[in-house]
């Protein structure tokens, strides 16, 4: 198993690349509500949604 850091998750190339590994197989991915919290926010700052 391997815990996922926000920084892993945000970019989006580094993201993708991690969960394809995990989604053929190779290890079982995790990150904790936080840890989702803080790089959904990050994207809506960086990429806000529009009005």
């Amino acid at each position: 198993m391997v815990v996922y850091h926000v920084c892993v998750l945000y970019p989006a190339p580094l993201r993708d690349l991690l969960m394809r590994l995990a989604t053929s197989g190779l290890y079982a991915a995790r990150w904790t509500e936080q840890v989702h919290a803080e790089w959904t926010r990050n994207l809506l700052h960086k990429r806000p949604e529009p009005g």
